[in-house]
């Protein structure tokens, strides 16, 4: 007797009360509760994995407004003082002409003025002080998910405060 229950038991079948035999499986609502949880898995996972590169991005940006301010530096001991506003941040690449007499450039190469998103920093300077900004995630200026060197700031100096 043990071994017929044990042969059903492998082929999938059980035995119910009165000799009725089902097969053992899942019902339609438990293939629905295991669909609608893998979906909700992906959903998060999918919302984190595009979160990191955003925040990835956003790192990439500081590292590149960092090189450049090094190479804004290089630029400032040749010249006694860092690209205007006006000039930009096109002086590390072409000499501005002007007053500027000194220039030793290039100080960088083109492809480094942008930031990750493809948008050219944003720069200010009035030649003692430098700031620049990216975009960020949203590439719009003055939103909050801007990067901004120095850290910290987020509106340009030119605008009024709110």
């Amino acid at each position: 007797m043990r071994c017929d229950l044990l042969s059903i038991r492998i082929r999938g079948l059980i035995r119910k009360p009165f000799g009725a035999i089902a097969q053992a499986g899942m019902s339609m609502i438990e293939i629905m509760i295991v669909i609608s949880l893998i979906g909700i898995m992906m959903t998060y996972l999918i919302r984190n994995i595009m979160g990191a590169a955003d925040n990835a991005k956003a790192d990439q940006a500081k590292i590149g407004m960092n090189m450049l301010i090094q190479d804004m530096q290089r630029y400032k001991l040749d010249n006694n003082k860092y690209p205007t506003t006006e000039q930009g941040i096109a002086a590390l690449i072409t000499s501005p002409g002007g007053d500027v007499k000194n220039w030793r450039g290039p100080y960088t190469e083109e492809n480094k003025i942008n930031d990750p998103w493809g948008i050219p920093f944003r720069y200010e300077s009035d030649g003692r002080t430098v700031k620049m900004t990216s975009g960020g995630v949203d590439q719009t200026f003055d939103t909050a998910d801007d990067v901004t060197y120095p850290p910290g700031e987020k509106k340009s100096e030119s605008e009024p405060a709110p």
